[in-house]
Formats: C-alpha cells, sequence, structure tokens
C-alpha cells in the first residue's frame, strides 16, 4: 500500500477510534511532506538533503475541552495508545466552549485538490541546473568573491476529515533556484545580494529550458551596484519600496488584521473595521483561487473553504482573518485562519516609472533589522538602497534607519507599480510613498 493510501486509511482510523475513546466531535488532518535541495558555493557542491515527513495531527473536543496530539506512527495500536493518554489529558483541561468545528455552511466540500508537477526530476538535472546557475558568474569578475545557489523542491499532500463530514485533499508543489554574490566594495566593505526565481512546476526555474539562467547574473548586478554607498541626510523623503521587500511593511498590516491579535487587544487595527485605516491607493485582495499561483487553496487549515475578498478597498478595512476560535471569542462571523494569496493592486509601471513620479528621494531594496510594534504601528527598520535624484537611480545608500508609525505609512502611499512578483503568495508591486521619516547622519 502507497504511503498516503495509508496515512488516509489511518486519519479514518484515528478519527473513528477517537469517538469511541470519548471524544465528542475530533478533526484529523493527515500530511506527507517531501522535500530536497542542492547547495553549491563557487564551483563545489557543498549540501546535498533529502527529508520525508509524514504524520496525523488530531484535535480532540472532548466534554467542553479541547486539546491536539501528533504522532508519525501508522500502526493501529500505536494510534490507540496516542488516543488514550491524550483524551485522558485533555479532560484536566480547562473548559473552553469557543473551541468548534467548522459550521457545515463554511467548510469546504467540492473535489480535491492538485496543484502540482506530475513528473519527478532527477538529481542529475537538479545538479546540472544549479552549477549552470553558479558558472554564469563564477571566474568572470574581479570583484565577485563568491556566489552560493541553492535548488530546492517540495511536494506537500494533505487529507483531512471531522467527525461532522469533513473530507477534503490537496496536494502541491514548488520548485526554486536563488543565488547570492558577494563583491568587493571600497575598503573593507563585502555587499552581497540575491536574487529568486520559483514556481509549481520545474520550467520555472528552467528545468527543460535551453535558455541560460539569469538567476547569478542579476545577483551579481545588484551586489555590484551597492559598491561606494554614501550616507545621507536625515529628513524626510519619498520613498519608493521594491516589490521584493514591499512585504515587510505589510506584514504587521495583516499581523494587526489577525483573530490572535485582536483578541488579545494587541493590534493597531482593532475596531477599525469599516473604517479608512490607509491611502484610497491602497487596494488589498485576497484571490485564493488563482491556479498556477503560490497560496493557491480551496481550504485552511481548519478545512473551511476559501473565498475570493476584497480586504482592504480603497483604503477602507474590510475584514479580519478569525478562524473559529477567535470569532467565537470575539463573538464575530468567522471569515478564514489566515490569508491565501494576496493581492495589491497596481498601475503605474515599473521602479523606473515610480522614480519619475518621486524626482528625488530614497529607492529602498533591502530592510536590514528593525522591528514594528503591532499594538501601536510604530515601526523602525534599517534599510540599504539608493538616492534617487532627478528622476534617476543616483548613487547607493546605507546606514539609515526608517521610522514611522504603520497607520501614517499607509495613508502616505501615492502610488503602486505594476511589477508585483509572482513567486510568492504575497504579489505586491513596488510601492511609492511620500513624506518618510529617515535617520541618517
Amino acid at each position: 500500500m502507497k504511503e498516503k493510501e495509508l496515512l488516509e486509511q489511518m486519519c479514518g482510523y484515528a478519527l473513528e477510534m477517537s469517538l469511541k475513546k470519548g471524544a465528542k466531535q475530533a478533526r484529523v488532518t493527515a500530511f506527507r511532506d517531501v522535500s530536497n535541495g542542492l547547495t553549491v558555493l563557487n564551483d563545489s557542491l557543498e549540501r546535498i538533503q533529502n527529508a520525508v515527513e509524514s504524520a496525523l495531527m488530531i484535535h480532540l473536543f472532548v466534554e467542553g475541552r479541547f486539546g491536539t496530539c501528533s504522532t508519525n506512527r501508522t500502526d493501529p495500536a500505536g494510534i490507540d495508545k496516542l488516543l488514550d493518554d491524550a483524551i485522558a489529558s485533555v479532560r484536566l483541561l480547562a473548559p473552553d466552549n469557543c473551541r468548534t468545528l467548522v459550521p457545515s455552511v463554511l467548510r469546504y466540500e467540492g473535489s480535491p485538490l492538485y496543484s502540482a508537477h506530475r513528473g519527478e526530476i532527477g538529481t542529475a538535472i537538479k545538479k546540472s541546473r544549479v552549477f549552470d546557475c553558479v558558472a554564469s558568474v563564477h571566474g568572470k569578475n574581479p570583484s565577485l568573491i563568491s556566489v552560493t545557489a541553492d535548488y530546492a523542491d517540495y511536494r506537500r499532500w494533505v487529507h483531512m476529515v471531522d467527525s461532522a463530514g469533513l473530507n477534503c485533499t490537496s496536494e502541491e508543489t514548488w520548485y526554486s533556484l536563488s543565488a547570492e554574490c558577494s563583491v568587493r566594495g571600497k575598503g573593507d566593505k563585502r555587499p552581497s545580494d540575491w536574487n529568486y526565481m520559483g514556481g509549481i512546476k520545474p520550467g520555472a526555474i528552467g528545468i527543460g529550458s535551453e535558455a541560460p539562467c539569469r538567476c547569478a547574473v542579476n545577483a551579481l548586478e545588484r551586489a555590484l551596484a551597492k559598491r561606494d554607498p554614501r550616507k545621507t541626510a536625515s529628513g524626510k523623503y519619498s520613498v519608493i519600496v521594491e516589490n521584493r521587500v514591499a512585504s515587510t511593511l505589510l506584514g504587521p498590516v495583516i499581523e494587526a488584521m489577525s483573530g490572535n491579535a485582536l483578541q488579545q487587544q494587541n493590534s493597531f487595527l482593532l475596531n477599525k473595521l469599516g473604517e479608512r485605516v490607509a491611502s484610497p491607493v491602497l487596494t488589498l485582495t485576497d484571490d485564493p483561487h488563482r491556479k498556477g499561483n503560490p497560496g493557491y487553496r480551496l481550504f485552511d487549515s481548519e478545512g473551511m473553504a476559501t473565498v475570493k475578498r476584497t480586504i482592504i478597498d480603497a483604503g477602507r478595512l474590510n475584514l479580519y482573518f478569525l478562524n473559529t476560535y477567535y470569532a467565537n471569542k470575539m463573538k464575530m462571523n468567522p471569515t478564514i485562519s489566515s490569508p491565501s494569496l494576496l493581492l495589491l493592486k497596481g498601475g503605474h509601471g515599473d521602479v523606473a516609472s515610480l522614480a519619475g513620479l518621486m524626482k528625488n528621494g530614497i529607492f529602498v531594496t533591502g530592510f536590514n533589522g528593525g522591528n514594528c510594534n503591532t499594538a501601536t504601528g510604530d515601526f523602525s527598520y534599517g534599510i540599504e538602497g539608493f538616492f534617487v535624484q532627478d528622476g534617476q537611480i543616483a548613487y547607493p545608500i546605507n546606514e539609515m534607519v526608517m521610522t514611522g508609525n504603520m497607520t501614517d505609512l499607509w495613508n502616505q502611499l501615492t502610488a503602486a507599480g505594476n511589477d508585483a512578483l509572482t513567486t510568492s503568495s504575497w504579489q505586491i508591486p513596488s510601492l511609492l510613498f511620500e513624506s518618510i521619516e529617515f535617520a541618517g547622519i
């Protein structure tokens, strides 16, 4: 019997025995992850990684109490012993009537989701691709110190059932290739930068294609552009935040919309539903049904069906991310446990177009540490990037800190590009903000 078939069978067995042993309700999730990785440093193979992980996660609702347990055993005796111990332990917990299964009107009841590459990629092909990536720059520029390339893939299978009739399955794959280059800069500076490509099929990273790999080439070009950085005076600047790092600024907003932060009153968006919380430029949609994109899913971790939603509409907050537990705690309707595929509406070209709109200011290409207080929205991030002068990217800058408040920041959003990357489940274009505080020299 194939392992996935065995896991599915044991998933059903665990659900049946949970109820027989005293649970009033139960949900069981079986998953199997297979991952592979290769790392090449300069011209040497540094790492080969292969991993297979399988497990059952069991959620138990016992006499108004809730607990979880997990196991990678697939024999009935092992599952029986685990359930006996787990149910006895759950009975010792304090009652928590906010823990429930997904209501039938919200659970997913469709066909299995298959968003995966059906074939297998041989190790020789993976090795060839990552070595080709490195060879495109290694030994070809005297300023290059080192180049590292990483190949990774994974296949995840999930099967979920509960005692109320939930029965759903998904399988997905992802293939990625990344490169990082370090170069000699001024004095003892060693600037570095990276590039990344990925997709649900191996063709997304060039496997099966004769086209040369530009992943490391692009990383090297970016690293070379950062040599000889200058310091810039403190003050308020217009700022472009590049597409591939803009998620750092959106992350605290999404966290502040989560049930955990809201229920703990640790959110700067508490009691803001229906209110304007950002510039009218910001429209954010969760669109989980876009096939072929990362984040494509038909159900969440509870088995709740996903639907397309406008999270923020022209700056107005429409939704909190609430699973059944936090919805019950807050006496609100469940929505979804977390976003699936976030799309930030754009439309003003790429970074060059935004630089033309900005004229003078700062182009942020990376964040170096920092933090955001989810309760207040106050943030401070170290940045690296370039100064923009007369609409043109002029010279690299460093040793600056971007500070402010998230609500103020997003109300200063004046334009968004149309260059969102499809390699992320948060597809955010480059963003243009005005009058943002920077601490420099």
